[in-house]
């Protein structure tokens, strides 16, 4: 099928040709090819066995946000606003530019662009843009801390595990930007800090809320941290929930990254039940020994933390690649 703004195209619109896909068998792998241009619109996917291919420049935007009322004049909250929903599993998405424009600041709060409920999902050289919550991998934790409800999305399907490779994509954002429960691997990607609404307020780059038991949360290996200019107080990762779990491997961190490094999210006994740590990381400046003392540092890794035995049991990560 093929997706773009010409006349000879199957669709014009993302979701029509998703729509269409979804009425067929899931049992067959199907491909979706999009031209270049922009693409307003979110989309919702619940099918499995599935490649999205982006030709050329492809950007996906839309710009709901958390504060924004719904028709009862309630706000609709942050898994109600993503750009991109994936809810299946076997996937592969390529060369795709997704972003949440709808900006920051208190009348905003958070603003998703790509909520990833699935397992055995690539996304390969693909941009995520937002702010505060701009990549949410799921499954969401078992019940919020503030509503009654997480509201959002409908889930349809549940799984088993939630495993997810993004492999030379670029992620950008504010404040928990990356966040959620998958065991996740980010391998030569680079993960961008944009300047806070409030330029004194900290950033944060990470908000695992890994279920208790899982081996494995988030994994960066040789990924570049960088930052725009002026951004600074930058932490590594804070847990959404108690037992997050966040590696960064053989990474290349910028100036604007905390000496601390990374933050109990104002509860000392997280420190006792969250797993943080950094194996052959690359810091500018001497500031390694300024690292808070509950997170593990060593110059090599102690555990193999290759994608094999991240996601042991499955190759799914080798398809269409190495």
């Amino acid at each position: 099928m093929l997706v773009g703004k010409e006349a000879y195209c199957d669709f014009h619109t993302i979701q029509e040709a998703v729509d269409a896909l979804e009425r067929l068998p899931s049992g067959v792998t199907e491909t979706l090819f999009i031209l270049s241009g922009v693409y307003k619109e979110a989309v919702r996917i619940y099918r499995s066995n599935l490649r999205i291919l982006g030709i050329g420049l492809v950007e996906i935007t839309m710009n709901r946000y958390a504060k924004e009322k719904d028709e009862k004049g309630e706000e609709i909250g942050t898994f109600a606003t993503p750009t991109l929903f994936l809810g299946g599993s076997r996937l592969v998405l390529e060369n795709l530019v997704i972003a949440n424009t709808a900006g920051q600041g208190d009348q905003v709060g958070q603003a998703v662009a790509v909520y990833a409920h699935c397992d055995e999902t690539i996304f390969r050289s693909c941009s995520f843009k937002g702010h505060q919550d701009t990549l949410f991998t799921g499954p969401l934790p078992p019940a919020p801390k503030e509503r009654k409800t997480f509201g959002g999305v409908p889930i349809k399907e549940s799984h088993v595990q939630y495993r997810q490779l993004y492999q030379n994509c670029c992620i950008e954002g504010t404040v928990d930007f990356i966040f959620g429960g998958a065991t996740a691997y980010f391998d030569q990607c680079e993960i961008r800090s944009l300047r806070h609404k409030n330029n004194h307020s900290a950033g944060y780059i990470t908000a695992a809320s890994t279920p208790r038991g899982e081996e494995f949360g988030y994994v960066f290996r040789d990924c570049c941290l960088t930052a725009e200019q002026g951004v600074t107080n930058v932490y590594l990762g804070r847990p959404w929930r108690e037992h997050a779990k966040t590696d960064f491997v053989n990474c290349r961190l910028g100036r604007h990254i905390h000496p601390l490094g990374w933050d109990n999210w104002n509860h000392p006994g997280n420190e006792q039940t969250v797993r943080y740590r950094e194996y052959g990381v690359h810091v500018t400046g001497a500031v390694q020994e300024k690292r808070v003392s509950w997170v593990v540092c060593s110059d090599s890794e102690d555990v193999p933390l290759d994608k094999g035995h991240v996601f042991s049991g499955t190759d799914f990560w080798k398809w269409g690649g190495q």
